[in-house]
C-alpha cells in the first residue's frame, strides 16, 4: 500500500481542510513528520488508520474524541484517503458520528457515521462499498490486514511498536497466516482431519450396523448369534420345518373352500325368497294409489283442451297493453308540440327586436373606425411619455450616486493597510535576527545530549564490569575446589590400580609388572577406590567431576572475555566523554561537569523561547501575506471606484441631452391630436368596440336559437302524426283479436268467467303432469320387480345339507392361523437372507476401511500435530515456522549491524513439552552473555531496534513471496529518541538503504539529527486556531 493523498477536516487539532499530496515527495522515499508536541503529527497517522478501519491507531485516543475542538458547528469532521495497491487505486471517505448545526433553525443535531469506498476505473471513482460490514470486508481484502495486524507491520504506533516482537505464538501465527495467504495448508489440515473423522465414523457406524443386524435375527436364546457363520448355519436348518407348515396350511384351506360353496348355495336361496316377499309388498302399496292416478289423468286431459283458447287470450291481453302504451305516448306528443310552438314564438320575438337596432349600431361602427385611425399617433405619444419617464428615473438614480463618500473611504483604507503592512514587515525582520542563533543552540543541545548518553552508558558498563568481577570471583572458587577434589580422586585411582592387576598374578609364574615369580605381598583393595566411570559421573562430589570442572573453566574463560570486551568498551567511552567535554568547553562559555545540568536547562529554555518565536514569526508571515492580499484588493477597488465615478458624470450629461429631445417630440405630436388625455380616449374606444361586439354576438345567438326552435317544432309535429296513425291501427287489431277469442270460448262451451277461473289450474299443469308421470313409473317398476322376483324364486333349488356358524368360524380361524404362521416363517427367512447379504458386504467394506483409517490417521497426525507427527505443530505452523525463519534471517541482517553484532533474533524449537501451541516464539540471543533471553527484557532503545528490524525483515520476505500483500510503506511514530548517537547513525544507515527498494518510510521524531539528515519533511504547524500541515523539501 502506497498513500496518494490524504484530506482531513475538523479532525484532531486540524480545524480547516488540509490536503496532503504524497506526490510532492517526488523521488524522496523517506520523510520526517516534524512539528512541536501536540501539533498533530500522530493525528495524521490516526487519520489514515481511521479512514481504513474506522478507529484510531492508539489505545489511548478514542474514536468519539477525534472531532476538532477548533471546528465551527457547520464544519463536518471527515477524512478522505486515497492509496495505491500495485496498479490499482482506491479511496476511502469516512465521517464519524458527530453533532452538527441544524440546516433549519438553531441548535445542534446528531449526524450518524458514514463511509464510502471507491475504486478508480477508466479514470473515474466508482463506489464499491457503503455498508459497515461491506467496507470492513473490502478493506481487509484490499489491504490484507486487520487493524491490529496493520499496526504491527505497516504503522508502528507511539509506545506500541514492540507488539510484533513480543506477540504470542497464536497472535504471530494469525498475522503470518494473513500475510502469506497460507489458507491452503489450513484447508489441507481440515480436509485431512475431516477425511479421518469421516472414515473413523464410517467404521464405527458399520460396527453399529453389524451389531444391529445380528441382534435383529430371531433365534433360540440358548444359541447366541455372534458371527456370520452362526447366521449361515441358522438359515440352512429352516428348510424342513417350512415344508411341514405348507402341507398343514393346504389341508385347512381345502376344508374352508368346501364350507364356502355350501354357504353360498344357502345364501342364494334365502336371497331369492326375501326378494319375492319385498316385491309383493311394494306392488300392493302402489295399487292403493290407483284412484289418485285416474283423477290426475282426467284433469291433465281437460287442461290440455284449453290450450288454444288460452293462447288467444294471452295475445289479446298483450295487444291491449300495447295499445294503452301508444295512447299515453300520443298524449305526451301533443303536449310537446304545444310547448315547442310557444318556444318558437319567443325566439322570433327576440330576433325581431335585434333587427330593429341595426341603424344605431351602424353609426357606432363609423365612429369606431375614426377612433382606430387615431390609434397609431396615440401609441407613439404613449411610447414617448414612457421613455421620458424612464430617462427621468435614470437621471435621479445617477444623480444620487455621484457622491464621493465611498471614494474617500476607500482611499483612507488603502493608506491604513500600507501603514500596517510596513509595521508588520519591520517586526518580522526583528524576529528573524533573533532566530539566527537557533542552529548554534540546537547544536550545543545535541552535544549535551550526546555527553549525557555517554555518561549513562559508562555507568551502565561499569556496573556490568563490577558484576563480572563478582561472577569471576565465585567461578574461581568453584574451579579451585573442583580441581583439588579431582586431583584427590585421580590419586586414589592410581593407588588402586595395583589391585586391578592381582587377578593376573599366578603362583610360580612371572609377574606381568615386575617379572618376579615370588609374590609375597599381593596388593589389597583400598578403602576408597573410585573407578574411571565414577570419576567422570561423580555427581555428588563437592566439586563435581572432570565434566563439571571443564564447564566451569569454559564459563570462567567466557566471563573473562566478556569482561575484557566491556573494559575495552569502557576505555572507548571514556575517551569519547573527554573529547565531548572538550568540544562543549570550547562551544559553551562556563561549561563544566558540575554545572552540566544548569547549562542544559538554560539552553533548553532559550530553545523553547526561539521555538515559540518561530511559531509567532510563521503566524506573522501568514498575517503579512493576508495584509498584502487585502492591500491589493483595496487598491484594485479604489481604481474601479474612480473609473466608475468618471463614467457616472459622463452618463448624467448624456441623459439630460436625451430628455430634452424626447420632450420636444411629445410637444409636437400633442398638437395633432384632439386630446392629450390618452386614458379617456382609450376608454371611449374600448366602450364602442365592446358594445358592437356584444350586439353582433346577440344577433348570431338569436338567429341560431330561432332556427333550432323551428326544427324541434317540425320534428315533434311529425312524431305526433306517426303516433296517431299507430293508435288507429292497433285499435282495429285489438277488436279483431277479441272477436277470435270469444269465438274460441263458444267452441269449448265455456263462459268467459268460467274460463278465467279455469286459468288458475292451468298454471299448475306441469306439476300435475309430473305427479302423473311419477305414479305411472312407480306402478310399472313395481310390477316388473315382482315378475322378476317370482321367476328367480322358481329357478333356485333349496340345498340338501347345512353347516353351522360355529363350525365354519372354527375352520376359518384354523386356516388363518396356519397361513399366518407360514407367512411369518417365510418373512423371517427372507429377513435372515437379506441380513446375511448385508453382513457379508459390511465385512468386506470394513476390511478396506480399516486400512484407509490407519493411513489417514498417520496423515492427520502429521498435518495437525498429533502423536504420530510433530506434537503440537500443525502443517500450517510448520510452513509458517519456515517462513518465520526467513523473516528472522532478514531481520538479523539489520539488527546485528544496528546492535554492533551483539543481538540477533532466534526462533524457538518446533515442539515443546506443554500442551499449548509451539514453534513461533521469538527470543533474543545476546552475544555478550552467550545466552538467549525473552524479547521483553530488552531496553527501550534495544526493543525499538529489534522491532524495526523485524518489521523490515517481514516486509522483505513478503515482497519476495509476492503473495498479493504489498508492503510498500512503513510509518514509525517515535522510538528514535531512545537511541544513542552511534546507534541512531546505524539505524539511519539501515533506513537509507531501504530507499533503493522504492519503499516509502514516514517517521515521527523530535531527534534534531533526523531533521538535518532527512531532506523531505511533512511540517506540522500549530496555531491559535488549529494546526496546518504541508510537505517541504530542503
Amino acid at each position: 500500500m502506497k498513500p496518494i493523498s490524504l484530506t482531513i477536516e475538523a479532525f484532531g487539532p486540524y480545524r480547516d481542510s488540509v490536503t496532503l499530496d504524497f506526490n510532492e515527495l517526488q523521488d524522496h522515499s523517506m520523510f520526517l513528520i516534524a512539528g512541536p508536541t501536540g501539533a498533530g503529527k500522530t493525528s495524521i497517522l490516526d487519520a489514515m488508520v481511521y479512514a481504513l478501519y474506522g478507529e484510531t491507531s492508539g489505545e489511548v485516543r478514542k474514536t468519539d474524541a477525534i472531532r476538532s475542538d477548533f471546528a465551527e458547528p457547520h464544519r463536518m469532521t471527515r477524512v478522505d484517503f486515497s492509496f495505491a495497491i500495485g496498479d490499482a487505486q482506491y479511496r476511502v471517505e469516512r465521517l464519524p458520528k458527530q453533532m452538527v448545526a441544524k440546516k433549519r433553525g438553531t441548535g445542534m443535531r446528531e449526524q450518524n457515521a458514514s463511509a464510502t469506498v471507491y475504486e478508480k476505473k477508466d479514470g473515474e471513482w466508482k463506489v464499491i462499498a457503503t455498508s459497515a460490514a461491506a467496507i470492513r470486508d473490502t478493506i481487509q481484502q484490499i489491504i490484507g490486514f486487520r487493524k491490529d495486524q496493520f499496526l504491527q507491520v505497516v504503522l508502528l504506533p507511539q509506545g506500541e511498536f514492540r507488539k510484533l516482537l513480543v506477540a504470542s505464538t497464536s497472535e504471530r501465527e494469525e498475522l503470518l497466516h494473513t500475510l502469506f495467504r497460507t489458507e491452503l495448508y489450513r484447508k489441507l489440515q481440515e480436509a485431512l482431519k475431516t477425511a479421518y473423522d469421516e472414515a473413523k465414523a464410517g467404521i464405527e457406524e458399520n460396527l453399529t450396523k453389524q451389531t444391529a443386524f445380528i441382534q435383529s435375527i430371531p433365534h433360540d436364546g440358548a444359541t447366541p448369534m455372534v458371527t456370520i457363520e452362526h447366521v449361515r448355519e441358522l438359515l440352512a436348518n429352516r428348510g424342513p420345518h417350512r415344508d411341514a407348515l405348507a402341507i398343514e396350511r393346504d389341508e385347512a384351506v381345502t376344508v374352508v373352500e368346501q364350507f364356502n360353496v355350501l354357504r353360498s348355495q344357502w345364501s342364494l336361496y334365502n336371497q331369492a325368497q326375501q326378494s319375492l316377499v319385498e316385491a309383493t309388498s311394494k306392488l300392493d302399496l302402489v295399487k292403493t294409489k290407483e284412484t289418485e292416478r285416474v283423477n290426475l289423468s282426467e284433469k291433465v286431459q281437460f287442461l290440455n283442451s284449453l290450450a288454444p283458447t288460452h293462447e288467444l287470450y294471452k295475445q289479446y291481453i298483450e295487444k291491449k297493453a300495447v295499445l294503452k302504451t301508444l295512447e299515453q305516448a300520443l298524449s305526451d306528443a301533443e303536449e310537446c308540440v304545444k310547448l315547442a310552438t310557444q318556444h318558437e314564438a319567443k325566439c322570433l320575438e327576440v330576433y325581431s327586436g335585434l333587427e330593429g337596432q341595426v341603424e344605431s349600431i351602424q353609426v357606432k361602427r363609423t365612429t369606431l373606425a375614426q377612433f382606430q385611425q387615431q390609434a397609431e399617433k396615440f401609441d407613439e405619444l404613449d411610447v414617448l411619455k414612457k421613455e421620458f419617464s424612464t430617462l427621468h428615473s435614470s437621471l435621479e438614480e445617477l444623480d444620487s450616486k455621484k457622491s464621493e463618500d465611498a471614494l474617500v473611504k476607500q482611499r483612507e483604507l488603502v493608506k491604513t493597510l500600507e501603514a500596517d503592512l510596513e509595521a508588520l514587515r519591520k517586526q518580522l525582520q526583528d524576529n528573524n535576527k533573533f532566530l539566527e542563533d537557533t542552529p548554534v543552540i540546537q547544536g550545543q543541545l545535541n552535544d549535551l545530549h550526546r555527553y549525557s548518553e555517554l555518561l549513562e552508558e559508562i555507568s551502565k558498563i561499569q556496573k556490568e564490569i563490577d558484576d563480572k568481577g563478582q561472577t569471576l570471583a565465585s567461578l574461581g572458587e568453584t574451579v579451585q575446589v573442583s580441581k583439588v577434589h579431582l586431583e584427590r580422586l585421580e590419586h586414589l585411582m592410581q593407588e588402586g590400580r595395583a589391585f586391578e592387576l592381582v587377578h593376573l598374578v599366578v603362583d610360580n609364574e612371572p609377574c606381568p609388572v615386575c617379572g618376579s615369580t615370588d609374590h609375597p605381598r599381593l596388593a589389597a583393595k583400598p578403602e576408597i577406590y573410585p573407578t574411571k566411570d565414577e570419576i567422570e559421573e561423580a555427581p555428588t562430589t563437592p566439586g563435581g567431576g572432570p565434566h563439571t570442572f571443564n564447564v566451569a573453566l569454559q564459563k570462567q574463560a567466557s566471563e573473562v572475555g566478556q569482561q575484557k570486551t566491556l573494559v575495552t568498551r569502557l576505555d572507548e567511552l571514556t575517551k569519547q566523554v573527554d573529547a565531548q567535554a572538550s568540544t562543549l568547553t570550547l562551544s559553551i562559555d562556563g561549561f563544566s561537569e558540575k554545572n552540566f545540568a544548569s547549562v542544559q536547562q538554560d539552553l533548553l529554555a532559550k530553545m523553547d523561547q526561539l521555538t515559540a518565536l518561530r511559531g509567532k514569526s510563521e503566524l506573522l508571515s501568514k498575517t503579512i501575506a493576508d495584509k498584502e492580499h487585502k492591500l491589493k484588493v483595496a487598491r484594485d477597488k479604489l481604481a474601479a471606484l474612480e473609473l466608475d465615478h468618471n463614467e457616472l458624470l459622463k452618463n448624467l450629461h448624456d441623459l439630460e441631452i436625451r430628455m430634452s429631445s424626447v420632450q420636444a417630440n411629445i410637444d409636437a405630436l400633442s398638437k395633432t391630436l384632439p386630446t392629450t388625455d390618452i386614458a379617456a380616449w382609450q376608454k371611449q374606444l374600448e366602450s364602442l368596440d365592446s358594445e358592437i361586439t356584444v350586439y353582433d354576438e346577440q344577433v348570431k345567438v338569436g338567429k341560431t336559437n330561432l332556427e333550432a326552435a323551428r326544427e324541434q317544432l317540425n320534428a315533434k309535429r311529425g312524431r305526433l302524426e306517426t303516433l296517431s296513425s299507430q293508435v288507429k291501427e292497433e285499435t282495429k287489431n285489438l277488436n279483431l283479436m277479441y272477436k277470435n277469442y270469444t269465438k274460441s270460448l263458444q267452441t269449448i262451451s265455456l263462459a268467459e268467467d268460467d274460463f278465467v277461473e279455469a286459468l288458475r289450474d292451468i298454471k299448475e299443469i306441469e306439476t300435475y303432469r309430473t305427479q302423473l308421470h311419477t305414479l305411472d313409473e312407480a306402478f310399472n317398476k313395481a310390477q316388473a320387480v315382482y315378475d322378476a322376483a317370482l321367476k328367480a324364486a322358481e329357478t333356485v333349488v333349496k340345498p340338501s345339507d347345512t353347516v353351522s356358524d360355529e363350525i365354519y368360524a372354527t375352520a376359518v380361524e384354523h386356516r388363518d392361523t396356519l397361513v399366518g404362521n407360514l407367512a411369518a416363517w417365510d418373512k423371517e427367512t427372507k429377513h435372515i437372507e437379506t441380513t446375511l447379504i448385508s453382513l457379508e458386504a459390511l465385512e468386506a467394506a470394513m476390511g478396506e476401511a480399516r486400512e484407509k483409517v490407519k493411513f489417514l490417521s498417520r496423515l492427520n497426525d502429521l498435518a495437525n500435530g498429533g502423536e504420530q507427527g510433530f506434537k503440537n505443530v500443525t502443517f500450517e505452523r510448520y510452513v509458517l515456522g519456515a517462513i518465520l525463519d526467513e523473516v528472522v534471517y532478514a531481520a538479523n541482517l539489520r539488527l546485528q549491524k544496528m546492535s554492533r553484532n551483539r543481538y540477533s533474533l532466534e526462533r524457538s524449537d518446533y515442539t515443546g513439552g506443554g500442551r499449548g501451541k509451539q514453534g513461533l516464539d521469538l527470543a533474543v540471543m545476546d552475544a555478550f552473555t552467550g545466552q538467549s533471553r525473552p524479547a521483553n527484557t530488552l531496553s527501550g532503545g534495544e526493543t525499538f531496534l529489534a522491532s524495526m528490524a523485524l518489521a523490515l525483515g517481514l516486509a522483505d520476505v513478503i515482497q519476495s513471496y509476492a503473495g498479493g500483500i504489498h508492503m510498500d510503506t512503513m510509518f514509525i511514530d517515535e522510538g528514535f529518541g531512545t537511541l544513542d548517537p552511534d546507534t541512531l547513525e546505524l539505524a539511519m544507515e539501515t533506513l537509507v538503504q531501504l530507499q533503493s527498494s522504492g519503499r516509502l518510510i514516514g517517521m515521527i521524531s523530535h531527534v534534531p539529527e533526523l531533521k538535518s539528515r532527512i531532506p523531505a519533511h511533512l511540517e506540522v504547524i500549530r496555531g491559535d486556531d488549529g494546526s496546518t500541515a504541508k510537505f517541504v523539501i530542503n
